[in-house]
């Protein structure tokens, strides 16, 4: 019975996220994470789910707009974070994080992997907890590889205090189809061959690497991104989501072996 509970359960997930997509959709969300060891793939499609609750202050969590000429460092993640401030609402005074204009995906990335490896394994709550974080942090792993979630949006404000208008149209004319993209792919033999062969050996210890291995995946997303634009605003050729999708899951399974 749970068996096939289960997979109702994840079947109604994935036409949830098939019909309302962002990022990678849902189909390659799962992916990722299946790939990666994760018990439950599906659930790494939640944050999208969670997200809508409060559109303005989670949104962020799930991109960052880099100028297109961005080179990502450890130094660069900490510029862009939350901040505390205090809002007066119907006489009350409430304390909020306020995200980075720009986005704050490597950031949370990060501060993720932080919770994770505080926690104390052995109280069961914890590994309750454990799983909630893993598979959020599954989902903006997922996020960082695309490459329309690290370049400028519409007429958003991006990274550097700029507004470009001409990429961010093309980030919101082309950002579902690229969310889509990777989709035609799973499943297929070949497929499954090239991401095993493109599948990286990352190392993990602290902070410090995670935050290398971030500001990788974001540049290859950029320049991924920059290529697309500026090659008559093309959608992304085959090599380019075998490269992205693989560095995903090898940041993944590295987490998991760090913070487990």
């Amino acid at each position: 019975m749970r068996v096939i509970k289960f997979k109702i359960f994840s079947m109604l997930l994935i036409l949830i996220f098939f019909s309302h997509s962002y990022a990678w959709d849902c189909k390659t969300h799962a992916y990722i994470a299946k790939k990666a060891g994760i018990k439950i793939p599906e659930a790494a499609c939640m944050p999208d789910i969670i997200r809508d609750e409060n559109y303005e202050l989670l949104a962020p969590m799930h991109y960052h707009n880099a100028a297109p000429d961005t080179v990502v460092t450890p130094e660069y993640i900490d510029k862009y974070s939350v901040k505390e401030v205090i809002v007066n609402a119907d006489g009350r005074a409430v304390k909020i994080l306020l995200p980075h204009q720009s986005g704050v995906l490597y950031w949370k990335i990060v501060n993720l992997y932080e919770k994770m490896k505080s926690l104390d394994k052995t109280k069961p709550d914890n590994l309750l907890a454990y799983e909630y974080y893993l598979v959020t942090t599954a989902h903006y792993i997922g996020d960082l590889s695309q490459p329309l979630h690290n370049f400028p949006y519409g007429e958003s404000v991006a990274s550097d205090g700029k507004i470009y208008i001409d990429e961010g149209n093309f980030n919101r004319e082309f950002h579902i189809k690229f969310d889509e993209a990777f989709d035609s792919y799973i499943g297929k033999p070949e497929t499954e061959e090239k991401i095993n062969k493109a599948l990286k050996t990352i190392n993990i210890t602290n902070t410090e690497d995670l935050k290398n291995e971030i500001s990788r995946i974001a540049n290859s997303a950029i320049k991924i991104a920059n290529h697309c634009y500026k090659e008559d605003k093309r959608m992304p050729k085959e090599e380019e989501l075998i490269e992205q999708i693989s560095w995903s899951i090898s940041l993944l399974k590295a987490l998991i072996k760090s913070t487990y």
